[in-house]
């Protein structure tokens, strides 16, 4: 084929890659797995038992941040949500409001 026939196409459309959501969904579960942590049973050491506590806060923000964007991306491209995402944003905003309802709710009464 001589190159005088050949049809070199203007613009390759490249579809953005499809995120799954995986690491939300995990952050998720860990930041609620978190908030149950001092209903372990005391013969396990209080750092096992009260440590993870510090951590709720952030790594449900961190489930919220890394799911949005995915959810953004699957509405701007038109194709269906990632589930994974959208359970993980929802974990993560759970695990974020948790403690700090409780904390309103200690200072309403203390």
């Amino acid at each position: 084929m001589s190159s005088a026939k050949q049809h070199i196409p203007e613009a390759v459309h490249q579809e953005e890659p499809r995120t799954s959501g995986t690491g939300s969904l995990a952050l998720g579960i860990g930041a609620v797995a978190a908030i149950g942590c001092p209903f372990l049973p005391e013969a396990l050491p209080p750092l096992v038992r009260f440590l993870p506590l510090y951590f709720v806060l952030p790594v449900g923000i961190c489930a919220i941040v890394w799911g949005l964007p995915d959810l953004w991306r699957a509405r701007r491209g038109g194709w269906p949500g990632p589930v994974r995402a959208r359970i993980g944003v929802l974990l993560g905003a759970a695990a974020t409001l948790a403690p700090l309802v409780w904390l309103f709710l200690y200072a309403r009464i203390g």
